[in-house]
């Protein structure tokens, strides 16, 4: 199996894994699949488009996050 097949293969077993999890364990899962995403890109891959969605969306969420806390 080469690289490309190994990560594109492993995209696919997270989606499931993440679509089935949640809270910590999600969130674990997410970086896992953008890590995997980078690696794809990294060599040459292209990644799914349904993964820079989800991707985005996690960032979104996290600067949100982040905006919650500032101090009026």
């Amino acid at each position: 199996m080469s690289e490309h097949e190994h990560l594109e293969a492993r995209i696919d077993s997270l989606r499931k894994e993440i679509a089935a999890s949640k809270g910590a364990a999600r969130k674990d899962l997410m970086e896992h699949l953008e890590q995997a995403a980078m690696g794809l890109e990294s060599a040459g891959g292209t990644v799914p488009a349904w993964v820079q969605e989800v991707l985005e969306a996690m960032h979104e969420d996290e600067a949100e996050d982040g905006f919650d806390n500032m101090p009026l």
